[in-house]
């Protein structure tokens, strides 16, 4: 009986006792004790769940009204580069090769041995030269151009791995006059030191040509504005992630980047050497496309 435990009920038709064993006392234990353990955690976490989804609804409405703004905002940019890309094409259409050199093969084959065949080619042969060094890009960016990097694969300055350097460094002071190497459209601004380049001007050029000018303190151009070949279109800096102030300069071709170098000291006096410099870029298709 030392295992048993007796309950007695009395009431006005008699008493009555009730035998429960210790195993069934234990399991009575268990379950009240479970039930008094979920009562209390119920008590202690609910108001914790409770403020808890409160929070996330709060924060979810917020990500919400972002999402939206966000939303809104690509919207417009989605607009602006449409606008964009019609004034693109607009520019594209406005400046034509003069006729001068584009009948010049006529001109040649009909009077190939005349005085007024050789002047005539002269004469295309300069407007050619001149319509290309005013619509790709020349010459350099800043004045008396040093460079202090060049193209092509070195050891990042800041992170000392090994990296691809997309274009060439020139010391500039901060505040100094950045030109324009051709004429073109702008197709980035970005007047707030954010990212790698800090703040940067990228320039559309004709023929699949652009430009990057990166590290600055400051742009003197904005999205879609025509700019024209020596036009200060930009101030030297020292932003984004840069080791001291200098000039980031990029060419592309087909939206690759390709070597700056020949592009800086090319003018009219070396006018052909970039031909057998620079091989990147299929001149002679290009040259017969700017005749055609």
């Amino acid at each position: 009986m030392k295992n048993r435990v007796i309950i007695t009920i009395s009431d006005i038709r008699g008493t009555k006792s009730y035998s429960l064993s210790k195993l069934f006392r234990r399991f009575l234990f268990w379950i009240i004790s479970f039930i008094s353990f979920v009562a209390i955690g119920g008590a202690i976490f609910i108001p914790i769940l409770t403020h808890k989804v409160m929070e996330l609804t709060s924060l979810n409405e917020l990500y919400q009204q972002d999402l939206e703004n966000k939303i809104s905002a690509y919207e417009e940019l989605d607009e602006k580069f449409e606008a964009l890309e019609e004034k693109i094409t607009a520019y594209e259409k406005m400046s034509t090769p003069p006729e001068v050199f584009k009948q010049k093969e006529s001109v040649a084959s009909n009077e190939k041995s005349t005085a007024e065949s050789r002047l005539a080619k002269l004469k295309s042969d300069f407007e050619l030269k001149k319509f290309i060094l005013k619509h790709i890009p020349n010459g350099s960016p800043v004045r008396r151009p040093v460079v202090t990097s060049r193209f092509g694969q070195r050891t990042h300055p800041i992170f000392k791995t090994n990296k691809m350097h997309h274009g060439v460094d020139m010391r500039v002071h901060i505040g100094a006059p950045i030109y324009a190497v051709a004429d073109g459209i702008v197709t980035r601004s970005v007047n707030r030191d954010v990212g790698g380049y800090g703040k940067l001007v990228v320039v559309r050029h004709k023929y699949g040509f652009s430009t990057a000018y990166a590290h600055l303190s400051g742009t003197k151009v904005k999205i879609g504005d025509i700019v024209k070949k020596g036009q200060v279109i930009a101030l030297g800096g020292n932003s984004g992630r840069s080791t001291g102030p200098h000039l980031h300069y990029e060419v592309h071709y087909r939206g690759k980047a390709i070597n700056p170098g020949a592009f800086i000291s090319w003018s009219m006096v070396n006018y052909n050497k970039i031909f057998t410099q620079q091989k990147d870029v299929p001149w002679g298709s290009l040259i017969k496309r700017i005749r055609s």
